[in-house]
């Protein structure tokens, strides 16, 4: 039951890492947040970077790695999910 819990938040993950993609190419915003974001650029690179963070934490969690290879990539991936978080709070600024 813990893989299928793991592989819905990953494909949760995915979508939001796409999404920014698809705001990088073709500067598309969700509607929800059209009136709040007002650099589409940093909105898609956070969401690229946070959507890979959380792909990465939740395949850790699916795996298993042990001993300093799970701290290496706990930092990667804190280090990925917060400067997401904060392209995507610039992005909102005026």
């Amino acid at each position: 039951m813990q893989y299928v819990g793991l592989g819905a938040l990953t494909a949760v993950a995915l979508a939001v890492a796409i999404s920014g993609v698809v705001e990088l190419l073709t500067g598309w915003i969700h509607p929800w947040e059209r009136a709040r974001v007002m650099r589409p650029v940093p909105h898609g690179l956070g969401q690229v970077l946070t959507g890979s963070s959380l792909c990465l934490v939740f395949g850790m969690f699916a795996f298993s790695p042990t001993g300093d290879s799970l701290r290496s990539l706990m930092a990667v991936g804190a280090g990925l999910f917060l400067t997401g978080t904060i392209l995507v709070g610039v992005s909102r600024l005026p």
